[in-house]
């Protein structure tokens, strides 16, 4: 009696199959979905000041600052801007300009210290240019956390980061949004207690 060969040679179950496909497309959709967020998060992010620069006659009137009482200005104006706000960051000078607060890293919150050596451009702004980030022992980039700056933390309408070119210009002109107190930096020196030379430009009435 001769055996069918169908019987013993059945076809293998598609449904193993089936299964195999399943995991291999949804490693894929994983994968391809970490690399956008990755692409995302690492892109450049430009964020422009919104105020306007001071226009009209001022009277300007000459200020020099040492570190304690610049960094009780700056707290004045990031409180401001922070009215409200749940995310906190202060911004202080010491041997370096110096941004501080927190990110999200892996799902958890993890402090930072952005490090910042201050320039005085032509027309009385500031630019400030990354040059060290503090994150304990996590390989960070700073583009980064400039990033995760511009696109979370309220930044002053007067305040533009570039996280491509690793920069933030405070544009002290553009302080008083054209009608009220604004500054313009003269001389920038972190030594020692510090000097900082301003001019404040009080709008004429």
């Amino acid at each position: 009696m001769t055996q069918d060969p169908k019987r013993s040679n059945p076809q293998p179950s598609t449904t193993h199959n089936w299964w195999k496909t399943g995991v291999i497309t949804l490693v894929t959709l994983i994968v391809v979905a970490l690399v956008f967020v990755g692409v995302k998060a690492l892109a450049p992010t430009k964020v422009a000041a919104t105020a306007q620069p001071t226009s009209g006659p001022t009277t300007n009137i000459n200020l020099t600052l040492n570190k304690k009482q610049v960094n009780a200005l700056a707290d004045y104006y990031v409180n401001k801007s922070l009215s409200g706000q749940s995310l906190k960051y202060r911004f202080q000078v010491t041997d370096h300009a110096m941004l501080t607060g927190s990110t999200e890293v892996l799902g958890a919150n993890v402090n930072f210290a952005l490090l910042f050596k201050p320039t005085v451009l032509a027309n009385g702004d500031v630019k400030l240019t990354a040059q060290k980030l503090s994150i304990g022992s996590l390989p960070v980039p700073v583009s980064f956390v400039m990033n995760y700056i511009a696109k979370n933390y309220p930044l002053p309408k007067w305040v533009a980061m570039d996280s491509g070119k690793k920069t933030m210009t405070l544009h002290l002109t553009r302080i008083g949004n054209g009608k009220k107190l604004s500054y313009a930096a003269k001389k920038i020196d972190l030594s020692g207690p510090g000097k900082f030379v301003f001019q404040a430009r009080i709008p004429a009435k």
